[in-house]
This record gives structure tokens, sequence and C-alpha cells, in this order.
């Protein structure tokens, strides 16, 4: 690699090759065999002067491609530098857009609404273990969509949801020891006064049918095909004779528990059936089991 050049060759002047300080230099070349050419003290200074512009122009070429050199370096640097600013802020925008996605989410989202179109009543309080249940698609007692079940709800809502801290054990056998970790769970209890489907009574029924089927559309994101399975089964319920019978109402209620409760077991083996198709058999069973 060529020795670094630190000043400009081209504002270096040319030496007096012909001033004193050079005769020797002179007198030595008029009289060296090697440059025949040179026989005269002027010939000698020119001769001086000729040997320097070449190495002068070399020096030239040199630091021509030296501040080539170093004005490349230098753009390549600024660029890297842009980049990288340009990087940095890209990625300062992008966490700006994160954290304001992240906001966003916790904000509750502002929906169209009909103007001059308001409410005739309050809606009814899911509870928040129904509402857990049907969520899971799991069974849940229909107590639940009844009205003392939403005045429950809407009266005790800290006490039947809430935010518990539990410890967790984590056994380490090869060390001996157990370590303990602290952990936030979220708790929907069920209610102390719920009634079992077969305890409910025919009216009860007819009360908590809608909020179910609603819940089951709004919260558990039932197809279509269900809810109007599930629409259905109550339907024909109702229409069925057995509702004029004395005591039909007492049987018909234990028949919507059998039914209800079994369909559930059915789906959670992957196997349901169709609700909607009322059963003479079941029925009469139940009829069997009241007298």
């Amino acid at each position: 690699m060529a020795e670094r050049i630190e000043v400009d060759p081209s504002k270096i002047p040319c030496p007096d090759f012909a001033g004193a300080a050079y005769g020797f230099v002179r007198k030595a070349l008029v009289t060296d065999p090697d440059t025949p050419d040179v026989t005269t003290d002027e010939e000698a200074a020119q001769k001086l002067r000729g040997q320097w512009k070449i190495e002068n122009d070399a020096l030239k070429t040199q630091f021509q491609a030296q501040t080539q050199a170093d004005e490349q370096l230098a753009e390549n640097n600024r660029r890297l530098a842009q980049e990288a600013r340009e990087q940095a802020e890209s990625e300062q925008r992008q966490r700006e857009v994160e954290v304001a996605k992240e906001r966003e989410k916790k904000r509750t989202p502002l929906y169209d609404f009909n103007s001059g179109v308001g409410i005739t009543s309050i809606p009814q309080h899911l509870h928040p273990y129904a509402e857990k249940r049907v969520s899971q698609r799991k069974f849940v007692e229909l107590w639940y969509f009844t009205p003392e079940a939403s005045q429950e709800a809407k009266e005790h809502r800290s006490t039947v949801d809430t935010n518990r801290l539990e410890l967790a054990a984590n056994n380490e056998e090869q060390k001996g020891t157990t370590a303990f970790t602290l952990l936030s769970t979220h708790s929907t209890r069920p209610s102390n006064n719920v009634i079992p489907d077969a305890k409910l009574s025919w009216s009860q029924i007819q009360l908590a049918k809608t909020p179910f089927i609603e819940c089951l559309r709004s919260t558990g994101n039932y197809p279509d095909k269900y809810i109007a399975m599930f629409a259905s089964f109550y339907t024909n319920m109702e229409m069925h004779n057995e509702l004029r019978k004395p005591e039909g109402a007492r049987v018909m209620a234990l028949y919507h528990a059998e039914m209800r409760r079994a369909w559930y077991l059915a789906a959670d083996h992957g196997e349901p059936f169709d609700l909607s198709v009322f059963s003479e058999t079941v029925l009469q069973e139940c009829r069997n089991e009241m007298w």
C-alpha cells in the first residue's frame, strides 16, 4: 500500500535548481559520465527540473487517486449513516404504531349506530359463569338465563366475576426443592342459587329460552343451523299436546332437562344429534319417572 500523501503536490513549488544550494549537484551532473547530455551548468539545472517534474506529476496522480478514494469513503460513510438514521426512524415509527395498536386494543371500540333509534328496556345481565360456559360451548344450567340469575349478576357482579392470585408449586426433584409462583387467575364462579334443569318450572324455562338462544348466537358463535335447531327444540315442546294434560308442564320440563343434557353429552363426544326432533320415547320415560 502506497504511503499516504499529506500535502497536495500541486501546491509544492519547484525548487530553484539554478541556485547556489544545488551548485554541487549541477557540477556532479556535468562531470558524471552517465549523463553525457549534460555539459553545462544550465543543462544540469534543466535536468534537475525535469526529474523533479516527473516525480511531482507521479505524486499528483497518486494524490488525486487518494483524494477520490477519500471522497468515496466519505460518501459511503454518509450513505451508511443516512441509512442507519432512516432505519432507526423507521423502527421508531413502527414501535409507535405497535404502541398505538396496543393502546387501541385496550380501548372500547366505537361502532356505528342508527341516529334516533334508542331502546325500550334495559338488556338482561348475563351471568358471568353462563357467559364463560357458553363461550366454551359447554353445558350450563338454563337457570342462568332466568330473570333471577340476571338480577344476581347485576347485584353481585364483583363476587361472581373476580380476579384472584394463586400460588403454583413447581417441584424440582433433582434439587430437592419446591418453587412457588404467584399467578393471576380469572375466576367466574357458579352461583350458589343455581337450580338444575330438572327442577325448573315450565314457566321458568319459557322465560329463559330466548336469552339462552340469543347467548348461543352472540357469545357462543353457534352457526345458524344450531340456532335454528335449538329454537325448534323449544317450539316443538310448546306445541306438544303434553302441555294440555294435567302435570304435563312438569313432564315437559323434565323432558327438556333430559334432552338438553343428552345433547351436550353427545356433542362433547363429537356425535351431536338433531335436538329439534321430538322423542316420544324419552317423553314416555319422563312420564314414567314422574309417576
